[in-house]
């Protein structure tokens, strides 16, 4: 049994991933403000255990906070995946300040804050452990209205190269995932924002035309992206660390 934490774990990938490790009767904490959804996440597994930690990762005092309530009640973690984020799809002459600040006080800083916390409870354990940080295709392309988004993704990539450097002589292995365009509600609204743009309002018409960029010819679904997370905590990746593991339906491969 490990000890799991995971940030954004209420929707979308996040709970995908919080199921996965759930049902391999792995304990998990999650770190959301949406407790309602993370509740019902709670009922449907029965193995394991699920429990919330209600966070504000822009907030470093509610991620050390949170943390050490976790560590308290479940224990250090052995694995950490560090899925909140953010998007918002802007041009740059759309762009407000307070979603620039937004996203990346999200998608950068929460990633630092809480990987900062829970890698010095992972260090003090003395047992090592296993941190997927989740970055994005973005950190490798670039997409219309993506500007900040991406440039915080990117930045989050190039965080797992260093944090794999210094987390090593702890035994402490660092990876991010890199994924397409994935159905979650966090793109929901991107498409709708794309579909008033360019398809007169359709979604469906984005979506598919989303789906052509692919290679694979289709968007990915959250459960695919949480076996990679998973393979990337078991000790069958044991010699992977500061990897950028493309999950893109050969998007990149072009």
């Amino acid at each position: 049994m490990s000890i799991v934490y995971i940030t954004g774990g209420a929707t979308g990938i996040g709970a995908a991933t919080v199921r996965k490790f759930a049902s391999s009767g792995d304990d998990v904490a999650v770190f959301d403000i949406n407790g309602d959804a993370v509740e019902q996440l709670s009922s449907e597994v029965d193995s394991g255990s699920v429990t919330l930690f209600e966070t504000d990762v822009r907030n470093r005092a509610s991620v050390r906070e949170s943390i050490a309530s976790a560590a308290s009640d479940l224990g250090p973690p052995t694995t950490l995946f560090v899925n909140a984020g953010v998007q918002k799809l802007q041009g740059i002459f759309e762009m407000e300040d307070d979603d620039i600040d937004l996203i990346i006080d999200v998608n950068l800083k929460g990633t630092l804050y809480t990987v900062a916390e829970a890698a010095a409870l992972m260090r003090d354990a003395g047992k090592g452990g296993t941190i997927v940080l989740m970055a994005s295709d973005q950190a490798l392309v670039g997409k219309e209205g993506s500007i900040v988004y991406g440039a915080t993704k990117a930045g989050v990539a190039q965080m797992a190269k260093s944090l794999s450097v210094a987390l090593s002589p702890h035994g402490i292995r660092v990876n991010a995932v890199c994924p397409a365009t994935v159905k979650t509600p966090l793109t929901e609204h991107v498409f709708k924002w794309l579909a008033d743009k360019h398809f007169d309002g359709d979604v469906e018409a984005a979506w598919a035309a989303e789906a052509d960029l692919l290679p694979i010819g289709r968007v990915a679904d959250p459960p695919e992206i949480a076996e990679v997370v998973y393979f990337l905590s078991q000790p069958s990746s044991s010699f992977m660390t500061g990897a950028l593991v493309p999950v893109d339906g050969g998007l990149t491969a072009q």
